[in-house]
């Protein structure tokens, strides 16, 4: 017997392994041998996980058949299956959330050390966001997920705006059908900040870091004066602009230098930048978890931008 056609998205429950003559001996040593993975009580995958985040997504098949239907994926396990960026998900919790009342006299959510599944929403407008693909509307998953901190609301919320598979006025709907919770206050403040011109997580939480350090910026801003430098007369963009002065930030994340020409590519664009009178700070991961160290940067950048005279004017 192949598992394979057994399985369903690489996983099976006991049942099922069962109703085709598989029998409890046999899965163990299947277990052993690697031919399976145990997933949790009763099901199994015919693969094993090749990180946390696919043993995260191979789990959640698995409870989705489980609850069959009675539920769908939400929070960050629904920005997972849904391929929406997440922001420092713990990948050992997924979260569910079901799809009508219980019936009990008050709906809870239910909690266990790995599992989250939250009662349904019960506010009249829910049906405007419905859920598909077996996860929750992809505003509501971002809201829910939000409640954990801001950046885990902006980061999928500024990626679902850019690919067009939600909409401002969604999310704000999503922020009142998932009603009063603990965090949605922080929710609610962060929501103005979501803007689809951010293009990647790093730039998202860029903006959010130098927005608490008192900064306004502009995502991809064009820097006058490099029209010429490009193809068509684009002009450089660079990740964020700091309005009212002439820093630009840049985030700086694994796969933009992927080759060593990438690199040189780079230098050369920040080079014609800076002769332009332009200051530029660099911004990784590492420094986007200490605040204080951007603030150091940029006001240093700052510093440096106000000892020269440039042609440019600041950014607007």
């Amino acid at each position: 017997m192949q598992l394979s056609l057994i399985a369903r998205e690489d996983v099976f429950p006991l049942s099922r392994a069962l109703s085709v003559g598989i029998d409890r001996p046999e899965l163990r040593r299947l277990v052993r041998t690697g031919a399976v993975h145990r997933l949790h009580h009763g099901w199994f995958a015919t693969r094993a996980p090749v990180d946390d985040e696919d043993l995260h997504r191979l789990r959640l098949a698995a409870l989705l058949q489980q609850y069959a239907g009675r539920a769908v994926a939400s929070d960050a396990s629904a920005l997972l299956r849904l391929g929406l960026p997440t922001y420092e998900l713990d990948w050992a919790v997924a979260h569910l959330l079901r799809t009508a009342p219980t019936g009990a006299r008050r709906d809870k959510a239910h909690r266990k050390a790995d599992l989250v599944v939250r009662p349904a929403l019960a506010h009249p407008e829910a049906a405007r966001l419905p859920s598909g693909e077996g996860a929750a509307h992809p505003a509501v998953a971002a809201v829910l997920a939000g409640l954990a901190g801001p950046c885990a609301l902006l980061v999928p919320a500024d990626a679902a705006l850019r690919a067009g598979r939600v909409t401002r006025a969604d999310i704000s709907l999503a922020l009142e059908v998932v009603g009063r919770r603990p965090g949605i206050e922080r929710v609610r403040a962060a929501l103005p900040r979501c803007d689809a011109r951010h293009e990647s997580p790093g730039e998202t939480v860029a903006a959010w870091v130098l927005h608490h350090l008192g900064h306004r910026t502009v995502p991809q801003f064009v820097v006058p004066g490099t029209e010429a430098l490009t193809p068509g007369g684009r002009g450089y963009r660079a990740d964020l602009g700091i309005v009212g002065t002439r820093v630009l930030v840049e985030f700086d994340g694994r796969a933009k230098y992927a080759a060593a020409q990438d690199v040189w590519d780079e230098k050369r664009r920040e080079d014609s930048i800076r002769s332009l009178g332009w200051e530029v700070v660099r911004l990784t991961w590492a420094d986007l978890h200490r605040p204080e160290r951007v603030r150091a940067l940029v006001e240093a950048a700052l510093r440096r931008a106000a000892l020269r005279a440039p042609d440019s004017a600041p950014v607007r």
